[in-house]
């Protein structure tokens, strides 16, 4: 008997035992259960960045009145054309341009001439940057530059070519040809002969025919008969360059400069190309003041006021060498910084 008490108490212990340990290990396998919360992963809501508003370009706006000529302002047109698409701006030409454009998010209008009434612009419209080419008699103000506040620069490009002219030619017999009533056109033919004087002095012949040169004469007209009834005048004076003012360069050609024996220096490139008769051209170039105030104006920054720029292109260097080029530059360089004069008036072409 006490045996199998024995067995009975040892197999009782057992299932207890067996029977904790099934209880422990449903324990462990469902959790949550017991009470206890379990961890669960929480999601958190992505962020997604709100599209702000960004302001449009600012436009850009180039306003000619027709009174420059037309390679200059094909020249003006294509630089800002370019500046404006590399700096995402919009660029509109007109030939003249109304207060509703001027408050529609314009940024940087340019001018040629002639003046709109530039200085009652700029005092109405502060917040747009305003440049002027060759327009003279404005007003400082902080949001308008010039360039070229005493005109296109024909007395500085009649100088140079007078220069050019001495240079090349032997005994000096020069002469000009511009139009008359024109301010600008008598201011280039003056300083023409200003810049010839420059070089050679009196510039006396060494030889005959002997004639007062330089010499100067207007045509009537821009037409092809006036021009040439100009340049006959210089030839049966025996000269042998004859400088053409800018608006007279602008529209020459074989045609009208079908003189045998006469070489010529342009105030403009010349609509046709003129092989060896063409010795050089001196041109005014606000497209290069242009490039180098356009980061401040385009940043709503005053330029300032900048000298226009004049420059010599389409050389012939069998007539003006390397080294007389050189040397005409430095010249050139001198009568922009003002420590040579031009000796007339840019705008009316007077001399004084």
């Amino acid at each position: 008997m006490g045996k199998y008490l024995m067995r009975f108490a040892n197999n009782h212990a057992l299932r207890i035992t067996l029977l904790g340990f099934l209880v422990m290990l449903a324990a462990c396998g469902r959790p949550g259960e017991n009470g206890q919360a379990s961890a669960k992963p929480t999601l958190e809501r992505p962020i997604v960045p709100t599209a702000s508003s960004t302001a449009e370009p600012g436009l850009v706006y180039l306003v000619s009145g027709g009174e420059s000529p037309e390679r200059m302002t094909s020249r003006v047109e294509d630089l800002i054309t370019t500046l404006s698409t590399a700096a995402g701006n919009e660029f509109i030409v007109l030939v003249e341009i109304s207060d509703s454009d001027l408050e529609q998010n314009a940024k940087v209008v340019i001018y040629l001439p002639p003046d709109p009434g530039l200085n009652d612009l700029v005092a109405q419209h502060p917040t747009v940057q305003f440049v002027a080419i060759g327009i003279q008699g404005l007003s400082d103000a902080h949001n308008l530059t010039r360039i070229g506040p005493d005109g296109m620069g024909a007395d500085q490009v009649g100088f140079i070519a007078g220069v050019i002219s001495a240079v090349v030619t032997p005994d000096w017999r020069v002469g000009a040809v511009s139009v008359l009533n024109s301010g600008e056109e008598h201011a280039s033919n003056l300083a023409f002969q200003n810049g010839v004087k420059f070089y050679c002095g009196l510039c006396r012949q060494a030889y005959p025919p002997f004639h007062s040169y330089p010499l100067g004469v207007e045509a009537s007209t821009s037409e092809i008969a006036a021009v040439q009834d100009a340049i006959n005048l210089l030839s049966n004076l025996d000269v042998d360059t004859i400088f053409l003012s800018p608006e007279l360069s602008a529209a020459a050609s074989a045609e009208m400069l079908e003189g045998p024996g006469l070489s010529y220096i342009g105030g403009e490139s010349p609509g046709d190309d003129l092989g060896e008769k063409w010795i050089a051209t001196v041109r005014a170039a606000p497209e290069l003041a242009i490039a180098e105030i356009w980061d401040r104006v385009r940043a709503g920054e005053r330029g300032g006021t900048v000298p226009m720029p004049v420059i010599i292109e389409d050389i012939n260097p069998d007539r003006l060498t390397p080294g007389r080029e050189a040397w005409v530059k430095e010249i050139l360089q001198d009568l922009i910084d003002g420590y040579i004069d031009t000796g007339v008036d840019p705008i009316t072409g007077i001399a004084r």
